[in-house]
């Protein structure tokens, strides 16, 4: 008895101990700071970076391209020693690769990785955190920006940021947030083209973080228009580093971006004449079938409330993106086609009536061409009246080669401007993480990860109903029907031996090298900071890293070879879902069809 006692009252100071020793650690890291920088005047500087402990305790030391990593200054929130050795709060010193600093009875180990290559973004917010950024991603909040080049070179004309928020749809549910920004002044940045709204992409989804970039980059050489002009850069908020992540340009009427006229000006000179200077677009009404259920309506659409004027047409630029019907009432204008397809309005944002009833006319009638087998809409009009062909055929092959589950279903951009040729054009491209062999689903019996199959001409609108997120719609994707057509895929394998083709190749061997090489580092310095592989050993981290970008080269290289040896004739449908499968869509589309007739007949089309 007295053993077992003594054995208990031994164990219970052990684990005393530990809580005591813990709670040690956790209070001197607590009270205990180290930041880094280079040439700042102080360590609350926009240019300086704090240490990061990592999983198991240890510290590192994220240094971007720009600095030089053996000569930076370093702050102390206590006296403290490198290597045993005082030095000042400030001092330059050379961090060496690892190391310790002790600061009175603790000692911490650090590592340093450092970046190479890529492009800095350091941005301070007005409250000093992202708490309110994160807690709604509507949220704009105020701050100063610096954006570096690799050498240092400033690329923004003033530190003024008008706001960071959130963006994204997916992705904004992960660790690592994607943000939207907004210069106080436009800049040539990074060697893209002036102007004030950027999108910071986290590509958290893709471990290799070059799928986006590849895609954009291939598009643009294979000639498809309005391609997003992108750069990698390592971003620091805070004085926490926050990643690696893609700076692109966004999808937005200018003549830098998307080169169509911008009605959201014409809109809000007429609201600004009805009710103002002061008057804010964010306070304009909306009307039409906008509530929970309105992506589910087909034949509807919700449009903001312009007052009549002399300058108010639907005669202008038009950028629309297909969207799932969950996220519809996220947005603040848009429609649903006959077939149930829900688009948002890109520009004009604040899309008027007439405007609205202009682009959802005009979608209807090349979406009636389209469907039907002739190739006409019921006013006698050709599918390829109403769009640019080429433009079509090369966004097919693009999205085709990168088997990307959400073309026609999401992110899928379309513009058109009546003030030039009228017609409708696909793109830009867009959201490409989950593609090229990175998405484990399969979705109507396609094999997404499969790169000698086609995929993107079979693809199945997807739909989240009044289940939840359950697939009971198997109307093909806009792209489904006109791969079906005899005359589009020729103008596809026209198209890809023009340009695509070597564009895709070019990006599947030479420059993907060039560009696995130029972002590696930036790379490993992002899958340390959020563990992405399980381990924060550099070496490991190295190693898994080269393993997802070689597997993304095989797959995009496979698929090219597969894509040249195959395209231009109409694929055969592959075997339609099973006959239980089938029957129990059919009974739950009749449910969800009812359900839909029931919202309307009762009013509830616009509640929340």
């Amino acid at each position: 008895m007295f053993k077992k006692f003594t054995s208990a009252v031994l164990a219970l100071i052990m684990v005393l101990s530990c809580v005591y020793a813990l709670s040690f650690a956790v209070s001197a890291d607590d009270t205990f700071t180290v930041t880094i920088g280079s040439g700042a005047e102080s360590a609350d500087a926009l240019q300086t970076v704090d240490w990061f402990r990592g999983e198991d305790g240890g510290y590192f030391f994220f240094v971007p391209s720009c600095w030089d990593k053996s000569a930076v200054n370093v702050w102390t929130s206590a006296p403290a020693q490198l290597n045993g050795q005082d030095f000042e709060s400030g001092s330059e010193l050379d961090l060496g690769e690892s190391g310790t600093i002790t600061s009175g009875s603790a000692t911490y180990n650090y590592t340093v990785v450092s970046s190479s290559g890529v492009g800095t973004v350091f941005i301070n917010t007005k409250s000093g955190s992202l708490d309110a950024v994160h807690a709604d991603k509507n949220y704009k909040e105020p701050g100063e920006i610096s954006i570096l080049n690799e050498k240092g070179k400033e690329q923004t004309e003033n530190s003024v940021l008008e706001y960071i928020k959130g963006r994204g749809n997916a992705s904004w549910e992960g660790r690592k947030k994607p943000y939207n920004i907004k210069l106080d002044k436009k800049a040539k940045i990074l060697g893209m083209a002036k102007s004030k709204k950027w999108c910071l992409i986290s590509n958290e989804d893709d471990r290799s973080l070059m799928r986006n970039a590849m895609v954009y980059n291939a598009a643009a050489e294979a000639g498809l228009a309005y391609s997003p002009e992108n750069a990698p850069v390592d971003l620091f908020i805070n004085g926490e580093y926050r990643g690696a992540y893609l700076l692109t340009s966004k999808v937005e009427a200018a003549s830098a971006r998307i080169d169509v006229e911008d009605l959201d000006e014409i809109n809000e000179e007429i609201c600004i004449d009805k009710y103002g200077e002061d008057f804010d677009m964010d306070t304009v009404k909306v009307d039409g079938v906008y509530g929970k259920y309105a992506g589910l309506l087909e034949g509807t659409s919700k449009y903001a409330e312009i007052p009549e004027s002399e300058k108010s047409t639907e005669d202008g630029g038009y950028i629309l993106e297909m969207e799932i019907a969950n996220r519809y009432s996220g947005d603040l204008t848009g429609f649903v086609t006959n077939d149930g397809q829900p688009f948002v309005m890109k520009s004009p944002e604040y899309a008027s009536k007439k405007q609205i009833e202009f682009i959802s006319d005009y979608y209807q009638r090349f979406e009636d061409a389209a469907k039907s087998a002739d190739g006409r809409n019921g006013k006698g009009e050709s599918y390829t009246d109403l769009i640019d062909a080429e433009s079509f055929a090369k966004y097919y092959a693009i999205c085709e080669w990168t088997s990307n589950m959400d073309t026609g279903l999401t992110s899928t951009y379309f513009y058109l401007d009546t003030t030039k040729d009228g017609k409708l054009y696909a793109g830009p491209v867009w959201d490409y993480d989950i593609a090229l062999g990175n998405n484990g689903d399969t979705r109507y019996g396609l094999d997404y990860n499969n790169p000698e199959l086609f995929t993107v001409c079979f693809a199945r609108q997807y739909r989240n109903t009044v289940f939840g997120t359950l697939d009971v719609d198997e109307k093909p994707t806009i792209f489904n029907y006109l791969c079906r057509k005899p005359e589009f895929v020729q103008q596809c394998r026209r198209c890809w031996d023009a340009g695509v083709y070597e564009a895709v190749s070019a990006w599947s061997g030479d420059k993907f090298n060039d560009y696995a090489g130029l972002i590696k580092d930036s790379a490993i310095m992002n899958h340390i900071r959020w563990n992405t592989f399980g381990t924060q050993n550099p070496e490991q981290v190295s190693s898994a890293y080269s393993d997802s970008v070689s597997k993304l080269k095989t797959f995009a290289s496979t698929r090219a070879a597969y894509l040249n040896a195959n395209l231009g004739t109409v694929q055969q449908n592959p075997a339609e879902t099973n006959f239980f499968m089938k029957i129990i869509k059919k009974i739950g589309t009749g449910i969800n069809n009812l359900f839909e007739k029931f919202v309307v007949l009762l009013g509830q089309q616009n509640k929340a």
